[in-house]
C-alpha cells in the first residue's frame, strides 16, 4: 500500500502574502488540489498536512482525502504526515509543487521497492558555481541536480530517520537528506520530473502558475 504525504502547511511570506500560498486559488482550484488530483490516480491514501489556523478548509476537502495538522518546522508536519500513513511506502510532496505530472507518479509507484527510495530532481539549465567565502569553483552542470519532490522511502526507515534527528536536534532540507544520514547505504534512485514541477516561492513563479494551471485543471 502506498500513502502520499502532500505538505501544505506552510506560508506565503517568500512570496510577499500574509496566507498559506498553497490555498490561492488557480482557476477553481486551490493550489494544493492540483497535485492531490494527480496522486489520486496512483496512491492508495492521501495525507494532507495542513496548518491549525488553516483549519477552515477541511470542509472542502474530499471525503477520501485524511488531514493531519502540521509543526513548527516541515520537518515535524512531515513527520506527523508519515506517522499518520497506513501505508508501508510514503510519497512525499509539498503541495507548492502543484503541477507534478501524473506520469512522473504512475513511473515511481509501478516501481516501488520497499528497501529502496526515490528522489524526484529538475536538471540544472545554468552554470552552477560553489562560493566558499568568495573563492568561487565552477561545477559540472550535468553532475548537478535540483532536489524536487516527491521523495519516497519506506514508511519506517522514514519515520526512525525523521525520529532521530529530532532527538540529534538537526535540521534538514528535504526527506532524503534526512534518510542519507542514518541510512547512508540505502539506495536512492533518481526521476526526473516535468519542468512545470517547480515551487512556488517567489512572485513570479505565481505569475508563471497563472499561466500553466489550465493544462492542469
Amino acid at each position: 500500500m502506498t500513502t502520499a504525504v502532500i505538505v501544505a502547511a506552510g506560508s506565503g511570506t517568500r512570496m510577499g502574502l500574509d496566507s498559506n500560498k498553497a490555498l490561492i486559488k488557480l482557476g477553481n482550484k486551490r493550489v494544493f488540489m492540483y497535485s492531490v488530483s494527480q496522486f489520486m490516480k496512483y496512491v492508495d491514501e492521501i495525507i494532507l498536512v495542513i496548518s491549525e489556523k488553516d483549519s477552515f478548509i477541511i470542509d472542502e476537502l474530499p471525503k477520501n482525502i485524511k488531514y493531519v495538522f502540521g509543526g513548527k518546522s516541515r520537518g515535524e508536519s512531515v513527520y506527523n504526515g508519515i506517522k499518520a500513513a497506513s501505508g508501508d511506502y510514503v510519497l512525499i510532496h509539498d503541495a507548492a509543487r502543484p503541477f507534478i505530472s501524473s506520469d512522473v507518479i504512475k513511473e515511481i509507484t509501478t516501481n516501488i521497492s520497499h528497501k529502496e527510495a526515490v528522489l524526484s530532481y529538475l536538471e540544472s539549465v545554468d552554470t552552477i558555481r560553489y562560493n566558499d567565502n568568495s573563492k568561487l569553483t565552477l561545477l559540472n552542470r550535468d553532475n548537478v541536480i535540483r532536489a524536487a519532490t516527491p521523495q519516497c522511502a519506506p514508511k519506517d526507515l522514514l519515520l526512525d530517520a525523521y525520529q532521530k534527528s529530532f532527538n540529534e536536534n538537526k535540521q534538514f532540507t528535504d526527506d532524503i537528506a534526512v534518510l542519507e544520514n542514518y541510512y547512508p547505504d540505502i539506495k536512492i534512485n533518481l526521476i526526473k520530473v516535468n519542468k512545470e514541477a517547480f515551487k512556488l516561492t517567489y512572485p513570479i513563479d505565481l505569475k508563471l502558475a497563472s499561466v500553466i494551471w489550465r493544462d492542469y485543471d
